[in-house]
């Protein structure tokens, strides 16, 4: 078990004490996560690496309030999301944290722009302020000759950039990313990895990244390896 580091507990933006979690099963019960422990810094950059099937992702989602833990808690900037109710914990998610899926999930129907304002659109600011935070986000990630482009005439990249952009585009405090590469080509996953790292250096936006790709972790500030239901930090 890993304890939280005196540099990310000084301004901690994510937080899990304890947090477990475990599903029933015919013959008893299926431990998944067992007293992980992680804290994250503002503009600090982790990844979770570790096998296949070891619940790197069930432990995003807790992080991210889209599963709740078996017991412990998790806290993003100092709220208990378990003590929330289901609207009062989207609200949190949709203004505190961002989202990047290895498959982008861009809806079909809308433009990379529209895509990437929905945060705010769901967040209820209006349409003109929403697409214009949006397009300047795009143009940034090199993506303002493509905002009124859907997903179906992009390329893989262009959609992982959508997808960067519509996580960023409310200012999060911390973006949980789930095999942001996975889905990439090697020349692609590299530019994905440089608009990270710039995009955290500009926006001191906290990442938080499980991935098994090994050269994108090390670009991380902490890499931690999840294994037999525990977090532990990888010594460089």
């Amino acid at each position: 078990m890993t304890e939280p580091s005196t540099s990310a507990t000084a301004d901690c933006v994510l937080q899990c004490e304890a947090l477990s979690k475990s599903y029933p099963q015919a013959n008893g019960r299926l431990d998944i996560l067992n007293g992980v422990e992680l804290a994250v810094a503002r503009g600090e950059t982790l990844a979770i690496v570790g096998p296949s099937g070891a619940g790197k992702t069930t432990l995003l989602h807790m992080l991210g309030g889209l599963d709740l833990p078996s017991s412990g808690c998790v806290r993003v900037n100092g709220q208990d999301i378990s003590a929330l109710d289901d609207r009062a914990r989207s609200r949190l998610r949709n203004a505190e944290l961002g989202f990047v899926y290895q498959f982008h999930h861009l809806l079909a129907e809308f433009t990379a722009v529209e895509n990437a304002a929905m945060p705010l659109l769901i967040a209820g600011q209006a349409r003109r302020e929403a697409l214009g935070a949006a397009a300047a986000l795009l143009e940034h990630v090199g993506l303002g000759e493509r905002l009124d482009h859907r997903p179906s005439a992009l390329s893989g990249g262009e959609r992982q950039r959508v997808a960067i952009a519509r996580a960023l585009v409310n200012q999060p405090a911390c973006v949980l990313l789930d095999e942001p590469t996975g889905n990439l080509d090697a020349d692609t996953a590299e530019s994905v990895h440089a608009l990270l790292a710039e995009l955290n250096r500009e926006y001191q936006t906290s990442l938080l990244v499980v991935t098994h790709d090994m050269q994108l972790a090390q670009r991380m500030d902490r890499i931690y390896r999840l294994q037999a239901g525990q977090l532990h930090e990888q010594v460089a």
